[in-house]
């Protein structure tokens, strides 16, 4: 029955001359760049500040995790559609690949910091 009605609807919709949704990939193309990137924007900021807050607040690890990588998902896929979030997200792992390479830098100097100190003992 259901499916009958659709087949009605848009034959009638054709007939009539409306524009139908067409939908690729599962995604909408209605929505323009956009809309698409001030929404992704919208869900990653209620993560960010709900849900995060609430699974940090209830001690709850794996939830929180699961948070993160999503909130990872949502910012790739805002990279990937908009694209000042592309130069923003080369730019954040620049930064994160040079922090990384300072960290091991003080990691070797304070070990080394520790022999000297304790005569070679540590």
């Amino acid at each position: 029955m259901a499916t009958r009605f659709v087949v009605v609807f848009v034959v009638l919709a054709w007939a009539v001359g409306l524009p139908l949704p067409a939908i690729a990939d599962g995604e909408p193309q209605q929505f323009t760049r956009v809309q698409q990137c001030r929404r992704l924007t919208r869900q990653i900021t209620h993560f960010e500040d709900t849900v995060l807050v609430m699974a940090e607040d209830r001690g709850n690890a794996s939830w929180e995790q699961a948070t993160l990588d999503h909130l990872d998902r949502l910012k790739n896929r805002r990279a990937d559609r908009c694209p000042e979030y592309a130069r923003q997200r080369g730019v954040l792992a620049k930064a994160k690949q040079e922090a990384e390479e300072f960290r091991e830098l003080m990691v070797m100097a304070a070990k080394g910091a520790a022999k000297y100190f304790t005569g070679g003992w540590m």
